[in-house]
């Protein structure tokens, strides 16, 4: 599996996901801090984690039947693997897995999986729009 990779001047490097060949005898993922530090194994630790806890409350009767629910970006899979049932546990996972696998590459990293980029949640209600056309939270001027 190959995917393209672009520098911060725009030049396009093709790049292997898995650093393999048909003679390697085996992969190993690794991660300074931890597999699930890495986005191909916490994104489907999530899933697992949010399709579990909609049975555990299924189980106790907590789930109502004319109830609609949704879910955004990663917990619409887990949505739709633990409400609608669209496909086994083990396929949504597997989507999920290259899922995530295609972000954990999508930016540069240094040797301890670190990157220039961050991901944050932020209230729509607290956000204004200031001087120059530029976004803030709260009320900065």
């Amino acid at each position: 599996m190959i995917y393209d990779s672009y520098d911060t001047a725009g030049n396009k490097t093709t790049k292997r996901f898995f650093d393999i060949h048909e003679r390697s005898p085996s992969y190993t993922y690794r991660h300074p801090k931890g597999l699930l530090f890495s986005t191909e194994f916490a994104q489907p630790a999530l899933t697992v984690m949010e399709k579990a806890a909609f049975e555990d409350m299924n189980s106790k009767g907590l789930i109502s039947e004319g109830s609609k629910y949704a879910g955004h970006s990663l917990g619409e899979y887990a949505a739709l693997g633990a409400i609608a049932n669209i496909m086994p546990l083990e396929q949504i996972l597997s989507i999920v897995f290259y899922r995530g696998l295609s972000m954990q590459v999508a930016v540069e990293r240094d040797e301890e999986g670190r990157s220039d980029f961050g991901m944050m949640a932020v209230d729509p209600s607290r956000v204004t729009r200031c001087k120059q056309n530029r976004v803030y939270q709260g009320s900065h001027g």
